[in-house]
């Protein structure tokens, strides 16, 4: 063999042996966290059972979530059930309706010291059958250590946890140092056209601005990239949501002579087409994050992969996939309901299928009609719009409020990882975006998978240590944001201008942007990462109530 071959293998051998060394060298950067026991506190059981108590009650209370009306002596039995059940938050605060059902209470400061802070949750629930429950859905029965319903774990247990600290701190004779409001929402699972939108836009027309928003959302949970150890994980953005309407029409005709391709089967090669090729999966910046502050307490083979994510983007990308993590890397497509023939015999003139899409950051509708329209060639299908919304803003996740946030959190459930969070779904939070920098969606709850998919299905319960120590998660967050301790602090002022920090603005990494380049749009646009952040001037009560949205109001699902 000439010697310039061995030459070239030498060097070759080389260089892959230098990078194999600097490989192993990032990833002994990250570190390795101290595997410790979660030595978090022990919820009291007085205040855990009163919990129980309300909440019971106030799933008792029908407040299903409809386009239809609804019926009002549902509404006002729960609103005296809080009033009945908080003597005390109803004595010091003020309480408006607004809209239809929502609640709004103002927690006054003697003499306020900076800007107040909001904590959102919402009323209503969907629909429950009865059927296949253990127990029935709207009795709110307390058995084997649990609260069984339908809102236990969406979203009636935080309305009872919030204003359950509020009510043990005011009996502790607790003075805010700044305005606290609870926004409790009536229309939630519905698109919060009537609730969070008029209580937006009350928010604009008194021009407030909050020092820290916190509604629902990410929750302490088990098993994330295969992590026994809690993780909490706080929700700082929303990925946008598309409901796409697939129409194929043909001449119809007897069954018993079926053309090649009937309207029904070009629908459901449509929907193999949707599952059986998936859009191309990206790393954005806020999952980069999420990783990178995760990876110390991930096994060597994580850490591995996200050190060296520039050279190993695809093996970490199918390994998130693997692990059940797909919509943090991509835009999923779910069809979600279907029309066609109504009889076994006759060959139906039209098909429909609707695809509900959840939009990554860097993409909007725009982009997935051109993918869609590229994915169906063939088929001739029509394709409408329902609904449409961008992904939300990307909150500040580096400053003060988020780190308080996660204090409170170790300072009631021990030593657990705290990491920012893409939310898959739609909350009320994102119409809260005008009026803070810091909007954050977080269940202080620890589910497992089991219990996180109890969430609009049958068995929805919650424990009452669960209960327990939601409420004292709460207790410490308005202790260290708004106690005496918390007076003429800086903690939760900005110290610049979000809009002019360079590590918030979520564009991608040159490095990482590399090949990204097929389907939807994969280019991160700095200006959307922070489209809403400089919120010190809210935006009109109209821009605040409608927020970044296309379609009917009848459209506008959450989930």
């Amino acid at each position: 063999m000439p010697q310039e071959i061995w030459l070239a293998l030498a060097l070759a051998a080389v260089v892959l042996a230098l990078t194999a060394a600097r490989m192993f060298v990032r990833t002994g950067q990250i570190g390795r966290a101290r595997v410790g026991p979660v030595l978090g506190r022990a919820a009291d059981p007085e205040t855990a059972a009163r919990a129980a108590e309300t909440l019971g009650a106030l799933i008792r209370c029908k407040t299903v979530s409809h386009d239809a009306p609804r019926e009002r002596a549902e509404w006002v039995h729960l609103r005296d059930e809080l009033k009945r059940r908080y003597p005390s938050v109803h004595a010091a605060m003020t309480r408006e309706t607004v809209g239809l059902f929502s609640l709004l209470y103002h927690w006054k400061a003697p003499d306020p010291q900076g800007d107040p802070l909001l904590f959102c949750a919402h009323l209503d629930v969907v629909p429950a059958e009865s059927g296949a429950w253990r127990h029935p859905p709207f009795e709110g029965l307390i058995e084997d250590g649990h609260v069984w319903g339908r809102g236990a774990l969406d979203c009636k247990h935080l309305v009872t946890c919030l204003l359950e600290a509020a009510e043990l701190l005011l009996r502790q004779g607790f003075s805010p140092t700044r305005d606290i409001y609870f926004a409790f929402g009536h229309d939630e699972e519905t698109g919060g056209a009537e609730g969070a939108a008029a209580l937006a836009a009350l928010f604009a027309k008194q021009n407030l601005h909050f020092a820290l928003v916190l509604d629902e959302g990410g929750a302490l949970t088990r098993g994330a990239l295969s992590l026994r150890r809690p993780v909490a994980e706080v929700g700082v953005s929303e990925k946008g949501m598309m409901n796409v309407r697939l129409t194929a029409r043909s001449a119809g005709g007897h069954a018993a002579h079926p053309p090649r391709h009937t309207a029904l089967g070009r629908i459901a090669e449509a929907v193999c087409r949707v599952e059986f090729r998936p859009g191309p999966a990206r790393l954005t910046p806020l999952i980069t994050d999420l990783l990178t502050q995760l990876a110390p307490n991930l096994s060597f083979s994580w850490r591995f992969l996200i050190a060296n994510r520039r050279l190993l983007r695809r093996p970490l990308l199918r390994r998130l996939a693997r692990s059940g993590e797909t919509s943090w890397v991509r835009t999923t497509f779910a069809p979600t309901t279907a029309r066609a023939g109504t009889a076994p015999n006759v060959l139906p003139d039209t098909a429909e299928a609707v695809l509900n899409v959840r939009l990554l950051h860097g993409e909007r509708g725009e982009d997935i009609l051109v993918y869609l329209r590229d994915l169906f060639s063939g088929l001739d299908l029509e394709m409408e719009v329902l609904f449409s919304q961008d992904p939300s803003s990307v909150s500040d996740y580096r400053g003060a409020p988020f780190a308080q946030l996660g204090e409170s959190v170790r300072a009631v459930f021990g030593a657990v990882p705290v990491v920012p969070f893409l939310l898959a779904s739609a909350t009320d939070a994102r119409r809260y975006e005008p009026f803070s920098s810091h909007v954050f969606r977080f269940c202080p709850f620890v589910l497992t998978p089991d219990e996180s998919a109890r969430m609009h299905a049958v068995d929805e319960r919650v424990s009452l240590e669960a209960l327990g120590l939601a409420v004292a998660f709460y207790e410490d967050l308005l202790r260290r944001c708004a106690g005496p301790e918390a007076e003429d602090s800086e903690d939760l002022k900005d110290p610049e201008d979000p809009e002019d920090r360079e590590d918030l603005k979520d564009t991608e990494d040159p490095e990482d942007a590399k090949d990204n380049t097929a389907g939807p749009e994969n280019t991160e646009s700095a200006k959307d990462a922070k489209d809403s952040r400089d919120a010190k001037t809210p935006a009109s009560a109209k821009d605040a109530a409608g927020g970044d949205v296309r379609g009917g109001p009848r459209d506008a699902e959450t989930e």
